[in-house]
Formats: C-alpha cells, sequence, structure tokens
C-alpha cells in the first residue's frame, strides 16, 4: 500500500494540470453522542432517554413521532433489560430514574412499549420492531409467544420479573413467565383480540405491565421513553 502523503491544494492543482492520478482518503464522520438526557445501555446497545416524552400521544402517534426523528420506541425484553441496568448500576441519577417508573405514589405516569399481539395461523404472536411504510406500522420482529408466558392477570414480582429470565421471572421476549412468584406488579396478559399493545404505568395505589391495552389510549400522563441506535 502506498504511503499517505500530506498536501496542499496548490500542489493537487499541479497534479491536475499534469494529468496525473491521485486518491484523496475519505475520513469518516466522528459519531454523534446524544446529550446528557439520555443513558447508553450496553446489554442492549442503546441510547435510553432519562425521561418521558411524547405526553398525551397513543401509541400508533408515538411511533411516527419517534421514527420522524430517527427514534425508536423499546420493545418489552429492551425495557426490562433498561429498568435491570438501573438496579445493577445504582448510581444517585439512576435509583430516581428507577424510582419515577416503578413507584407507587401519586402522579399517574405511564409509557408506551413497543409489543402488539395479533394472532397469526392460530398462535398469539409478539410484534415489535415496528417501523412506518408507506404510512403503515410493520413489525420486523414477529414470533408466537413462548409456550412459558403467563396467560393470566395476576400480581407478580416486580423484582423477579426484571432480574430473572427463566422460569420464576421474565421469558426472552420481556413477557413474565408462568410460574413467577407473586409480589406488588399487577401483570395483564396479551389479549387475542388483535388490538392489544403494551405499556408500563405506575400510580398512587398500584403499578402495572399492561399487555391488553388499547393502542388508540390517550392521557396526559401517559408518553414514551425515546431510544437511539448508537451511531
Amino acid at each position: 500500500m502506498a504511503p499517505i502523503i500530506e498536501v496542499s491544494e496548490k500542489v493537487l492543482k499541479g497534479l491536475d494540470d499534469l494529468g496525473i492520478e491521485y486518491s484523496i482518503p475519505q475520513t469518516k464522520p466522528q459519531p454523534q453522542e446524544p446529550s446528557s438526557d439520555f443513558i447508553y445501555v450496553p446489554s442492549i446497545k442503546l441510547y435510553v432517554a432519562k425521561e418521558r416524552s411524547h405526553l398525551g400521544k397513543n401509541w400508533f402517534e408515538s411511533h411516527e413521532a419517534l421514527q420522524e426523528n430517527g427514534e425508536e420506541m423499546l420493545s418489552l425484553s429492551e425495557f426490562r433489560k433498561f429498568l435491570k441496568y438501573l438496579v445493577e448500576n445504582p448510581t444517585q441519577e439512576n435509583a430516581q430514574i428507577y424510582k419515577e417508573i416503578t413507584e407507587i405514589r401519586n402522579p399517574w405516569r405511564g409509557e408506551w412499549l413497543d409489543a402488539d399481539f395479533k394472532m397469526k395461523d392460530g398462535a398469539l404472536h409478539l410484534n415489535a420492531k415496528h417501523k412506518l411504510e408507506n404510512g403503515v406500522l410493520k413489525p420486523k420482529y414477529s414470533r408466537p409467544l413462548t409456550k412459558n408466558t403467563l396467560m393470566e392477570d395476576r400480581r407478580i414480582s416486580l423484582a423477579d420479573y426484571v432480574q430473572s429470565v427463566g422460569e420464576r421471572g421474565s421469558t426472552a421476549q420481556g413477557l413474565p413467565s408462568k410460574d413467577i412468584q407473586e409480589g406488588d406488579l399487577y401483570s395483564y396478559f396479551p389479549r387475542s383480540d388483535n388490538n392489544s399493545v403494551a405499556g408500563f404505568n405506575a400510580g398512587s395505589g398500584r403499578r402495572d405491565l399492561d399487555c391488553g391495552r388499547v393502542p388508540s389510549f390517550r392521557d396526559s400522563g401517559f408518553g414514551v421513553r425515546v431510544a437511539k441506535q448508537r451511531e
């Protein structure tokens, strides 16, 4: 490989006049790091916003608003791993973010998750990683629910859901497992009505992982947590 030599514009003009071929190496632009409003989560390779935004938008509108800016919505699995990251990296800021998401207190807060449930070939599928194509949201991930998915409404352990993957924790898809321990998180299982999506909310009397929420729902306390790919 020929050595790289730095030359001036005058020298380049002279080479052009003489008809001598040369090449100019292309430098890669340095990746733009998101602002301090984001946390990088290595396990999901995403920057995740410290606060919710797009309050008052429904599930569809939230996707549209995010994708206009090249952003995305956290899937169930990514959301669980984000919570786990906050717990396992217990800075004062991370602890405060975890409390803001999960603490049972006023005011009521909620956020959409990128999980849509549809019947296909006689089986309930989890659809995620949605992208807008000609104005229509289409999933890049679509798989049947795993056999150990909890398919009843009941209270579950938030700690086990966040920290454990397996029979007594969460599934690989980010849903509670059927044998998860009882606790103080209300879990609403995915419906087969072809009109159910996922969200997480907490308020004065309870906190919910709701996989039976209507996507057209709107509330001023319900928003979305922006996620960005690492450039």
